[in-house]
C-alpha cells in the first residue's frame, strides 16, 4: 500500500453542525463514505440469516457471524449433531486447494495470445522465469494458509474476500478477511471494484500504526486511560475517481480510507496502484450481489440429518437405557437404576421395575439418515474428487476417470479463474515487477498484453481434450500408418510434440528451444554424412585394393 499523506486538510472538507450547544466536527468524505457504507450494510443484512445457519452447521467455529459474536475458546458446535456437512466442505475445500492452487506444481503462466511472441525464444524464457518467480514468492508468503481459509468461506458462504498487500520480508502478505466483516459493491461489468471492511482496534493498535496524532482530544484522553479500548473501524477500498467527482482529490487509481465510525473521521488515508482484493463468488445469481455456495443448496439436507441424527440419538438412548415403570406400591423408595443397584420390593408380591419397550428401530434410522449424508457429500462434490470403489482398473483408467471428473467440474470453477486466482496472481505480478524481482520484458513484448495462463489440475484437464483427440487420431489410422509409412507425412510431428507437452502441462525447460533442436538435427545431418563419407572412402579403397591384387 502506497500512502498518500498523513496530513487529510487539504484533501477533505470539514463542516461543523451544533451538537446540544457545542460545535462537532465533521468529516465530509468519513461522512459520504459511511453513507454508502450503511446502505450497502442494509442490502447485505437479507444474507446475513442464511449465513448464520450455514456457519451453525457447516462451519461452527465461525459462529460470529453477522453479530453472533462468541468469546475466544468458547465451544461453538453446540447446534450441530451431526459432521457430515462440516467434513465434506472440508474435503472440498482441500480439493479445490489440490485442484487450483496446489504448492507442489506450478499452476501459472504468462502469454500474450499473439502466437508469433509467444513462440519467440527470448519471451518463452522470460514468461517461463517470471512465472517461476511468482510461485515461489507465493509459496514462501502465507498464500498457501490463507488461501485455505478463502477456500472454506467459499464452500460454506459462498463470497469470501482475500486481500493482497505488500510485504517487506516476504514481499507479498495475504489476509482472509471474513465476509460478515466485509461489504461489496460491483462496477458496471459486475466485478467487485469497492468493499467496505469494519472491525475493531484498540487505542494502542492504532497509535503503533498511525501515531497518536490521529486521536481526538476525547479520545487522547480515553487512550490515556485503557489502551485496550476498541474502537470501531471502516476501511472502505474503492476507485479514486469515484471520491474525486465529489471532492476533488487526487492519488492513486484506488482509493483507501481508515474512518472511525463513530466520531465520523478519518483516520488514514492512502491508496492503491490496483485494486488489492479478491472477491470470487462460487456461483451468483443475476441481479444478486453476494454468491451461493454448495452449503446453500444442501442447508435442507443439513438441517434435516441434525434432526434426524438427535432424534435417532434420543432413540439409542432409549434402547440402551430405556425409562423404567413400577407399580405405585409394593417398592421401597427411592428407587436406584446405577449398575450394582440394590432395590427392593415387598416378599410375596409380583410387582417389579421392568423397563418401557418403545420398539424403535434404530437401524432405520441410521438407514435413513445414510440417504442425507450421500445428498450432501454429492452438493459438495465429494463424490467427483474421491475416487469411488469399484472394480479394479488400470493407472490410464484411474488418469482418465480422474480427468473426467475434473472436467465435470471445471465450468464451475471456472469462475475462480476469473475473480480469484487472475486478479491475485496479476496483483502479485505488478507488485514484484515494482521491487525488481522479474526482469524486464523483452522487447517484443512492448506492444502486447501479457496476461495468466493456468495450468493447474483443473485446466489441464480440460487442455488434455485436445490431446486425447489427437491421441485417437493417430489411433484410428495406425493399421494404415503400418502399410504406408509415408502417410505420417500428413502430420507437423514438431507441432505435434509441442501441442501435446503444453496441453498436459509439461514445463517449458524441459523442451529444447528451436534453435537448439536446428543445431541437434544438423549435427546429426553432418555425423551421418561423414560416416557415409567415410564409408565410401572404405569401399572406394576396399575395391583398388582388390583390382591391384588381381
Amino acid at each position: 500500500m502506497v500512502v498518500v499523506g498523513n496530513k487529510f486538510n487539504k484533501l477533505r472538507r470539514k463542516v461543523n453542525i451544533p451538537n446540544r450547544g457545542n460545535l462537532m466536527t465533521i468529516d465530509v468524505t468519513a461522512d459520504l463514505l459511511l453513507s454508502r457504507y450503511e446502505k450497502l450494510k442494509s442490502d447485505r443484512s437479507h444474507w446475513e440469516e442464511q449465513w448464520r445457519e450455514i456457519a451453525a452447521f457447516v462451519l461452527p467455529r465461525k459462529g460470529h457471524i453477522a453479530g453472533d459474536y462468541q468469546n475466544a475458546g468458547v465451544r461453538n458446535n453446540y447446534r450441530a449433531y451431526d459432521a457430515t456437512a462440516i467434513h465434506a466442505n472440508e474435503l472440498l475445500a482441500s480439493g479445490l486447494h489440490t485442484m487450483l492452487t496446489n504448492p507442489s506444481t506450478k499452476f501459472l503462466g504468462l502469454f500474450t495470445g499473439n502466437e508469433l511472441v509467444d513462440e519467440n525464444e527470448a519471451f518463452k524464457t522470460w514468461a517461463d522465469k517470471s512465472s517461476n518467480v511468482i510461485h515461489n514468492v507465493l509459496n514462501n508468503s502465507n498464500f498457501q494458509t490463507e488461501v485455505h481459509e478463502n477456500y472454506l468461506d467459499l464452500g460454506s458462504f459462498g463470497t469470501t474476500s482475500l486481500r493482497i498487500e505488500e510485504d517487506k520480508d516476504d514481499h507479498v502478505r495475504f489476509y482472509a478477511e471474513p465476509i460478515t466483516e466485509v461489504t461489496i459493491d460491483e462496477n458496471s461489468k459486475g466485478l467487485v471494484d469497492t468493499t467496505f471492511r469494519e472491525f475493531t482496534w484498540t487505542y494502542r493498535q492504532i497509535v503503533q500504526e498511525w501515531g497518536i496524532e490521529v486521536l481526538s482530544m476525547n479520545q487522547h484522553r480515553e487512550y490515556l486511560k485503557d489502551q485496550h479500548k476498541e474502537v470501531t473501524i471502516v476501511h472502505a477500498i474503492l476507485p479514486r475517481k469515484e471520491v474525486d467527482a465529489q471532492l476533488g482529490s487526487k492519488g492513486m487509481p484506488v482509493a483507501s480510507f481508515y474512518i472511525d465510525k463513530t466520531e465520523k473521521k478519518l483516520f488514514h488515508e492512502s491508496g492503491f496502484r490496483e485494486f488489492p482484493t479478491a472477491v470470487p463468488r462460487w456461483t451468483k445469481i443475476t441481479g444478486e450481489m453476494y454468491g451461493r455456495s454448495p452449503s446453500f443448496k444442501a442447508l435442507p439436507d443439513i438441517k434435516m440429518i441434525n434432526q434426524m441424527k438427535k432424534t435417532t440419538i434420543r432413540s439409542a438412548q432409549k434402547v440402551v437405557d430405556p425409562p423404567m415403570q413400577a407399580p405405585d406400591d409394593g417398592i421401597s423408595l427411592p428407587i436406584h437404576s446405577n449398575p450394582n443397584a440394590m432395590n427392593y420390593y415387598r416378599a410375596g408380591t409380583k410387582d417389579r421395575i421392568e423397563p418401557i419397550l418403545t420398539g424403535g428401530r434404530v437401524d432405520f434410522g441410521y438407514q435413513a439418515m445414510a440417504d442425507q449424508r450421500n445428498s450432501i457429500r454429492e452438493a459438495f462434490f465429494i463424490d467427483q474428487l474421491q475416487l469411488q470403489d469399484g472394480p479394479q482398473m488400470t493407472a490410464t483408467e484411474v488418469q482418465q476417470r480422474t480427468e473426467e471428473k475434473l472436467r465435470v467440474m471445471g465450468p464451475i470453477l471456472g469462475r475462480q479463474h476469473n475473480e480469484f486466482l487472475k486478479p491475485v496472481i496479476e496483483r502479485v505480478l505488478k507488485i514484484l515487477i515494482r521491487k525488481g524481482l522479474i526482469e524486464p520484458a523483452p522487447v517484443i513484448v512492448a506492444k502486447e498484453n501479457v496476461q495468466v495462463q493456468y495450468i493447474s489440475m483443473i485446466a489441464k484437464a480440460q487442455k488434455a481434450v485436445d490431446a486425447e483427440t489427437l491421441n485417437r487420431v493417430i489411433q484410428s489410422i495406425a493399421p494404415l500408418i503400418e502399410a504406408r509409412p509415408e502417410i505420417m507425412d500428413n502430420f507437423n510431428s514438431d507441432a505435434i510434440v509441442k501441442h501435446n507437452a503444453r496441453m498436459l502441462g509439461l514445463p517449458e525447460k524441459l523442451l529444447v528451444s528451436d534453435s537448439e533442436k536446428q543445431k541437434v538435427r544438423s549435427n546429426r545431418a553432418e555425423m551421418v554424412k561423414q560416416q557415409q563419407t567415410m564409408e565410401q572412402e572404405k569401399h572406394q579403397s576396399d575395391m583398388a585394393a582388390k583390382t591391384q591384387g588381381s
